[in-house]
């Protein structure tokens, strides 16, 4: 009765879901095998023409930057990410309290405006280098913006919320009483945390990385404000085909090339996860 009660009660949600994410899907799924006239107008006609074009060496290329953009920023958050969630973790209940909200206080802001703080904080005429003229260090502004490193820059900071959160939950769930044994058996603090405690975050930094990882491939938004559309990635390239293109089926082939991509990552994130649980127990 109790089982029977759950599954009425999982009926809303599934519906839900169907509505909200399977019909946009299947959506998706039939206009990237469908093909458009001179117009942009939809013709939908079986056609594999889409994901021909899709393994072009100039698109491959793209996956291929929108790749190492989003594996540099789960890096760069991981490396900022794990020192944030480790410390706030070993804080006081009415201290930690409070550095939960500052790392969660990026999320109350646009992430426009977000990004738009960073042109005043790097252009010819922003913040730092008004400083260092002003302070006779350079003579001409240092051209910090449109790069590879400034996108970078861009991204992580927008994810970084995301790494440490989902680490945080890991270490606030250790079993302290390990690491009390490992001290009592003469391991040092870094012999304890390379050996206990970082084997044992390993799920969290899992999710951390996938949670960084996934919305990297389409913040467009970011590449086109700091990067000034010299550093094409997927999200640019998806946008670009639907709003100027009008190319609605090659962008809906785009788009399953992503969702392949966050499948992939999505199946490594489960089997590391299992692995970790299986040396657990």
């Amino acid at each position: 009765m109790k089982k029977f009660k759950q599954n009425v009660l999982a009926i809303p949600i599934l519906v839900w879901i169907g509505i909200l994410v399977g019909i946009p899907l299947i959506f998706v799924v039939v206009l990237s095998f469908s093909s458009r006239d001179n117009l942009g107008n939809i013709i939908f006609q079986f056609s594999l023409a889409n994901y021909k074009k899709m393994v072009d060496p100039i698109y491959l290329q793209v996956f291929f930057d929108s790749f190492i953009l989003a594996a540099l920023t789960a890096i760069i958050t991981l490396l900022i990410g794990y020192p944030v969630a480790y410390f706030t973790a070993t804080l006081k209940p009415k201290h930690r309290s409070f550095a939960i909200i500052l790392i969660m206080l990026p999320f109350w802001i646009s992430s426009l405006l977000r990004t738009y703080g960073w042109i005043i904080l790097l252009g010819n005429t922003g913040i730092i280098n008004n400083v260092l003229l002003k302070l006779n260090i350079i003579t001409q502004p240092i051209p910090m913006m449109y790069k590879f490193s400034t996108i970078l820059i861009g991204t992580a900071y927008m994810l970084v919320p995301f790494m440490i959160i989902s680490i945080y939950n890991s270490v606030d769930k250790l079993d302290k009483s390990l690491l009390e044994a490992s001290y009592d058996l003469g391991a040092s603090k870094a012999k304890t945390f390379f050996n206990v405690t970082l084997p044992l975050t390993i799920p969290g930094i899992a999710g951390g990385c996938t949670l960084v990882f996934i919305p990297s491939l389409g913040l467009f938004f970011v590449s086109d404000l700091l990067g000034g559309g010299k550093n094409i990635f997927l999200g640019n390239i998806i946008n670009t085909q639907i709003t100027k293109s009008r190319n609605k089926p090659f962008a809906a082939a785009l788009s399953i090339g992503m969702i392949f991509v966050v499948l992939i990552i999505l199946f490594i994130y489960s089997r590391v996860s299992k692995n970790s649980k299986e040396e657990l127990f």
